[in-house]
């Protein structure tokens, strides 16, 4: 009777243990979910490189395509992709903007990423390049830029500055033993936004994902 009693109790315990487990990992989605709508709509209204509105349901859609594909490529190649990370280095490259005319016309998107690396991940993605899938970023845009991320933390053995080093000057030139002292200005634009995104999210805690709901709906 006793050792029934015990084995009740331990399941029960399990049960809410991985119940509670599950809704941690439910709430920790639903507050970057939350700080990236605001973030992003916050940060387009405000860009200097572009005069367009960008809809709130638009939104929305950019963040899901960055936790879903960082989800995805987090799992593929058994790397930790954190959407915020590659939110920090949208916001640094194009300010969350998708434009054909970045170096000249060398770069596109909302990732601002070169025609010849879009072209490369497009021959290994199996997928028919297209300038203007390209440029829209619920389709290849954040996905192309994800699965760049996904790769670099996978070659430079999860090391953060060498990751986000390389997005902006490729991976020669982060294997560089200056690439620290070359590049530092966009790496620390990077970090520093990273820092940030996460310290906001913090510093609500259990209340983020309400406060942020409610900034980005106070938001035009």
């Amino acid at each position: 009777m006793k050792l029934k009693m015990m084995g009740t109790i331990l399941l029960i315990l399990f049960i809410v243990s991985t119940n509670s487990m599950a809704y941690t990992a439910q709430r920790g989605e639903q507050e970057v979910r939350s700080f990236l709508n605001y973030r992003i709509k916050y940060v387009h209204s405000n860009a200097f490189n572009t005069s367009l509105t960008l809809p709130k349901s638009r939104v929305r859609d950019y963040t899901d395509e960055i936790i879903k594909w960082s989800n995805h490529y987090s799992e593929k190649f058994n790397v930790d992709v954190d959407p915020l990370l590659v939110a920090a280095i949208l916001e640094t490259e194009t300010n969350f903007v998708s434009r054909a005319d970045y170096d000249q016309g060398k770069s596109i998107g909302i990732s601002s990423m070169k025609i010849d690396t879009a072209k490369w991940i497009a021959e290994k993605l199996e997928v028919d390049y297209n300038k203007w899938r390209k440029l829209d970023p619920t389709d290849l845009g954040i996905k192309f830029a994800v699965y760049y991320l996904a790769l670099a933390q996978q070659l430079y053995d999860s090391d953060l500055n060498r990751t986000i080093i390389s997005y902006n000057q490729g991976f020669t030139n982060a294997n560089s033993k200056h690439s620290d002292e070359l590049y530092h200005n966009y790496l620390f634009q990077v970090l520093g936004r990273y820092k940030f995104y996460k310290e906001r999210i913090n510093y609500y805690g259990g209340y983020a994902s309400q406060h942020f709901e409610q900034l980005f709906l106070e938001l035009e």
